[in-house]
């Protein structure tokens, strides 16, 4: 039985070559037809997919510099006008500061002595996928004594 079932996998092996082998061939076909005909279906699909994606990079060029124009005419100006510019381009890709510096998914935690955490650079996350572009720091700190109000005084035992 042994020698039967060596003989069954050794042939199943032998057909999932020649398998892998005429799939190679049939995309080397379909490659060359792309290639020499470039009227036929295959041909303009392929070529039309190709075509959509240099316009689309050539839009997503000219939105960069465009933004690079903008970004050094608000350099020259002012800073504050660099900060509403900045967060504009922020706004169109998508991307937000994310508020909760406790949300390990974002930010780092470098350690320190005490209970509060300062943040030590903010993160920014893709709203569309969820995944960090640039992950936070954080560090821990002791927490401020709660601010007196006018007119108090401190007691002390």
């Amino acid at each position: 039985m042994t020698r039967r079932t060596d003989a069954l996998l050794a042939r199943l092996s032998e057909v999932e070559r020649s398998l892998d082998r005429i799939s190679r061939s049939i995309e080397r076909i379909e490659v060359a037809t792309i290639v020499r005909e470039p009227s036929s279906a295959l041909s303009v699909d392929a070529y039309d997919g190709l075509r959509r994606q240099i316009v689309a990079a050539a839009q997503e060029r000219t939105a960069h510099l465009r933004q690079l124009a903008v970004f050094a005419e608000a350099a020259h100006a002012q800073a504050p006008q660099l900060r509403q510019v900045v967060e504009e381009w922020l706004s169109q890709a998508g991307v937000v500061r994310w508020a909760d510096p406790a949300d390990s998914r974002y930010y780092d935690d470098l350690g320190g002595d005490g209970d509060e955490l300062r943040v030590l650079r903010h993160a920014f996350v893709d709203e569309a996928t969820g995944r960090p572009v640039v992950m936070g720091q954080t560090e821990r700190v002791p927490r401020l004594p709660a601010a007196r109000h006018a007119g108090e005084r401190e007691v002390r035992s």
